[in-house]
């Protein structure tokens, strides 16, 4: 009899000891809606979030139906994701419920171009960091690991990153309002091609591309990568996206 209960408590701590190391389950919704510029990339970035899912044994929702914006639907989700949105994507009740959503808690993160998105809308403008403003045509360049302590840039190896994106120029500097973790080095790259943008000023000097900010009780993560196909089978930038979602997810607790 002794011998069974030894035995039984000894499965039942391999179990626990088991269900431990588990993931930890994120409620996720990822909104890809666009009114305006639709990137080819965002089929790639779904595939690529489902295979996430997957191996993270998250629960993720795709959608790009804004109705779904309701205090009381949003309240199953612990980060929206925006991939790829652009443009005015929500009547007043929809900004009022993300607005909500943010503020009590919760978070989201804009991938790319988060910055093309409800630039009329003074909450989210603030909440996000700026507004697009132009972009050269897709190139290598070089970006600066401004911050490698933060979840979701300590598995780059060093201080800088070259890479092939889009890379976006905003209409103001937000690092006095935000904290940012990676910048670009505008040297690495031409910046000052604005063939599709005549006459906006790409060139920032100081360049932040990744940053998060504080948002009432939740916070707000802005990362500019994400506009080709091949980013969304890029490790490093997986990995950014996954830690970054578990590092707001535990911001939420």
């Amino acid at each position: 009899m002794k011998k069974s209960i030894m035995l039984f408590i000894f499965i039942a701590a391999i179990t626990i000891g088991f269900n431990s190391l588990k993931a930890e389950n994120i409620q996720l919704l990822v909104f890809s809606k666009t009114n305006g510029f639709r990137h080819e990339s965002i089929p790639s970035g779904i595939k690529a979030f489902q295979k996430i899912a997957l191996e993270q044994d998250w629960s993720i929702q795709y959608s790009e139906d804004s109705t779904q914006f309701t205090t009381e639907n949003l309240k199953s989700f612990d980060v929206i994701v925006f991939l790829s949105t652009t443009g005015d994507i929500f009547n007043e009740e929809q900004k009022a419920a993300l607005k909500d959503f943010v503020e009590s808690g919760k978070s989201l993160l804009t991938i790319h171009s988060g910055t093309n998105t409800e630039e009329s809308w003074p909450w989210y403008v603030n909440a996000v960091g700026g507004i697009f403003l132009g972009h050269p045509p897709t190139q290598k360049a070089t970006v600066i690991i401004e911050d490698r302590e933060h979840p979701s840039t300590q598995h780059f190896t060093d201080k800088t990153w070259e890479a092939v994106d889009e890379w976006y120029s905003f209409d103001r500097n937000p690092r006095e309002n935000v904290h940012v973790l990676i910048s670009i080095d505008e040297t690495s790259y031409d910046v000052d091609d604005n063939r599709w943008f005549n006459g906006a000023k790409q060139r920032m000097g100081d360049h932040p591309l990744v940053w998060y900010k504080k948002v009432g009780e939740g916070f707000v993560f802005q990362t500019a990568f994400g506009h080709t196909h091949e980013m969304y089978s890029e490790p490093i930038f997986l990995t950014h996206l996954i830690e970054t979602i578990k590092w707001l997810k535990n911001k939420n607790k």
